[in-house]
């Protein structure tokens, strides 16, 4: 941990973690979660850290791979045991946040075992094959930067070329301009 809060930092009442854990920049903050013992630290504190619009992508899912959660992914909800609730509510929330975007990828940031990601999403895919769905889904796309970073990317096919979209201002004065040339659009 960081010395600004190794100290005494399970001794800390949530609320004092907090508090030290607002005084952080990004990077600290980011390099601190991606060192927390989420065992021994309160859900309340794990709530705040989730809902930091300053984490990025890697740190976002290397929180959520913290918890471990392959092991209950499959379980239907009301087979959860009651002592874990609170645990499957933050895995919840960093998953839809991971998924719309909320956290972005910052290549300076990059996660420490990408191979976790790449080896979930092919579980996913498995999954998806045989017809079952598990509790946490991710996006491919949304996860795409972090295995792409990580060189995991397989079978990736280059764009072909003239098949992509222009942006919007492009669009439309391409075709003032360039004679012959239609929008693709």
């Amino acid at each position: 941990m960081l010395a600004i809060v190794q100290k005494d930092w399970t001794s800390m009442s949530p609320e004092r973690q907090i508090s030290m854990l607002k005084k952080l920049k990004p990077d600290m903050l980011c390099n601190f979660v991606r060192k927390l013992d989420v065992d021994n630290t309160d859900m309340s504190v794990i709530r705040w850290i989730a809902a930091r619009k300053e984490l990025d992508l890697g740190t976002a899912l290397t929180l959520f791979f913290a918890f471990h959660p392959r092991r209950w992914n499959l379980l239907p909800r009301n087979a959860f045991p009651e002592n874990s609730r609170e645990v499957h509510a933050v895995l919840d929330v960093l998953c839809q946040r991971i998924n719309c975007g909320f956290y972005l990828p910052i290549a300076a940031r990059q996660m420490r075992d990408p191979a976790q990601v790449a080896d979930w999403l092919a579980h996913q895919r498995e999954d998806a094959k045989i017809g079952r769905r598990g509790r946490w889904v991710f996006d491919a796309k949304i996860l795409a930067p972090v295995i792409a970073d990580a060189g995991l990317a397989k079978n990736r096919k280059p764009k072909a070329l003239g098949g992509h979209r222009h942006g919007f201002i492009q669009g439309l004065f391409t075709p003032l301009f360039v004679p012959g040339r239609q929008s693709s659009s």
